[in-house]
């Protein structure tokens, strides 16, 4: 019966530091983007409104976010040279959130598209970057 106490304490007391040790690593590093959210609406043939916002885990030192138009050719996602506001970039610092908005025009009829984000921060001497993806619309 000691026995049996003895390796329950002890396996409660391993599990915890492991635990513990996980919450400080997380703790210590620096985070990147911690999420991007979509908002997307088709409201004519050739329009859309889009929305992208996107949320740092803390206040970064400096981030560049560029969104992208992309249309689905052949089965492939490229992106949509043909329309004047196929990318938008903004550049800025101290700050913990971005959002874009914007309505698209000249979509073609029939095309499918979508929005691809590459969110690029800086934490002190760290690069993070994360890309992400709408859906389609």
């Amino acid at each position: 019966m000691k026995k049996k106490i003895l390796c329950m304490a002890m396996i409660l007391a391993l599990l915890l530091t492991a635990a513990v040790s996980a919450y400080a690593e997380t703790e210590i590093q620096p985070r990147d983007t911690d999420m991007v959210t979509f908002v997307t609406t088709r409201t004519g043939r050739t329009t859309a409104n889009v929305t992208v916002s996107v949320s740092f885990s803390q206040v970064v030192d400096r981030y560049s976010v560029v969104v992208y138009l992309q249309k689905k050719e052949n089965g492939e996602w490229v992106n949509d040279w043909q329309n004047e506001e196929y990318v938008f970039f903004n550049n800025g610092s101290q700050k913990d959130t971005f959002l874009f908005a914007n309505t698209y025009t000249h979509l073609s009829e029939g095309v499918i598209y979508r929005i691809k984000c590459v969110s690029k921060d800086y934490i002190g001497d760290s690069t993070y970057i994360f890309t992400s993806y709408s859906n389609q619309f």
